[in-house]
């Protein structure tokens, strides 16, 4: 398994810190901090660059990847999926952080589930009823993972070829779904289709995924401030 940190352009040049700190103890294959592109200009650029070559100075266990343009979220996990050949990817956003956890016996629990492709960390407990991003719809796993309709993509862990060929067979068909992930099945829960669907229409969906959740599990939310490029 590899880790991924992936950065968007935060105004808190310090909250990676915290997000590493929080990482669990795993003796990953590699480690990785991908910073996206910044097209502005002025103090900021500077800054940005200077934080870059800080964080590569003091993380030296890490390998940084940079990107020059703006490509967001959807493209940098792309981009990353390409380059490494870990079975699976344990991917946590620039302004997340996770209780301490045991990553290792998190990934033994996966094992035993064939069809578990994408394995979501929410930011609170999601009820029976389901939220805005889960739909819980099977628990009868006697594992912490519940099936669902929607994940999230702040932290979770994932098969990286299936990943991989999710993003290249999925169309981006509007400005969300260019950017994130995750919001391809938000917008696909939201349709008047997804409303008219039965419940073996939805899991058919859902097998194209393959997405849990863990329901011990709870990340923290930093709420990271973003400059526009």
């Amino acid at each position: 398994m590899d880790l991924v940190i992936a950065c968007a352009i935060n105004k808190d040049d310090t909250m990676i810190d915290k997000v590493i700190a929080s990482v669990p103890h795993y003796d990953f294959n590699n480690k990785y901090i991908l910073y996206d592109g910044y097209e502005g200009c002025g103090l900021f650029k500077d800054q940005y660059e200077a934080h870059k070559k800080f964080i590569a100075t003091k993380y030296q266990d890490f390998k940084i990847i940079q990107f020059d343009k703006n490509i967001y979220f959807r493209d940098m996990i792309e981009n990353i999926c390409n380059l490494s050949n870990a079975e699976r990817l344990f991917i946590i956003q620039d302004d997340v952080t996770i209780p301490k956890i045991d990553l290792q016996q998190i990934e033994i629990q996966m094992n035993y589930i064939q069809d578990l492709k994408i394995l979501s960390f929410p930011h609170k407990n999601i009820p029976p009823e389901g939220t805005h991003w889960f739909q819980p719809f099977d628990d009868t796993y006697p594992l912490p993972f519940i099936k669902c309709h929607g994940w999230c993509e702040r932290v979770f862990i994932c098969d990286r070829k299936h990943m991989l060929s999710l993003l290249e067979t999925t169309p981006k068909n509007n400005k969300q779904t260019k950017r994130f992930i995750d919001m391809i099945y938000y917008h696909s829960m939201k349709s008047k289709t997804w409303k008219n669907l039965d419940f073996d229409e939805k899991e058919n969906y859902w097998k194209k995924w393959k997405c849990y959740y863990h329901h011990d599990i709870i990340h923290k939310h930093l709420v990271a401030k973003r400059f526009n490029c």
